[in-house]
């Protein structure tokens, strides 16, 4: 487990919950926002965050699992092409992308968190040495994908190119 990352996941899905970084602080409001941060947000895409409160490091989290997921869609469209041009009718197998995209919501988004065990229940995954590899390999490819994002906003002065 990579412990940066681990704690941007953890403040991620607070985020996403509508948390202000305190258990139980419920949805944001422009006077908390202005509080916490030092301003009030001005309500476009580029300055709001997840929770309606400025946070940069909740949002490129959030693009960096889209991005992993949009990665792994078109993997399981490829698989399932294949599975079908095979002959076989049941649900088709799904890559490790979106096994992965499926940890980082079981993971971190439920409240309260599910045990271990229960975790690998809904991910499918059947041991608790993969689970660990899962976790692993889940903050590597978060971890390259913000170092990714951070290196085009160096080079594009702070705005995303497409």
């Amino acid at each position: 487990m990579i412990e940066a990352v681990e704690a941007l996941m953890v403040h991620w899905a607070e985020r996403c919950r509508g948390g202000l970084g305190e258990p139980g602080a419920g949805s944001s409001s422009p006077l908390a926002v202005a509080m916490q941060y030092g301003m009030i947000p001005t309500g476009s895409r580029a300055t709001m965050g997840l929770a309606g409160a400025e946070d940069r490091a909740a949002e490129e989290v959030d693009a960096a699992i889209g991005s992993i997921k949009q990665l792994g869609l078109a993997q399981d469209r490829k698989l399932a092409k294949a599975w079908r041009l095979a002959g076989n009718t049941s649900r088709p197998p799904f890559c490790l992308e979106t096994q992965l995209v499926k940890l980082a919501m079981v993971r971190y988004l439920p409240d309260p968190i599910p045990t271990v065990a229960q975790q690998m229940r809904r991910v499918r995954i059947g041991s608790e040495r993969t689970y660990h590899e899962r976790v692993q390999k889940l903050h590597e490819l978060v971890k390259a994908e913000l170092e990714r994002r951070a290196r085009m906003q160096r080079v594009h002065g702070g705005r995303y190119v497409a």
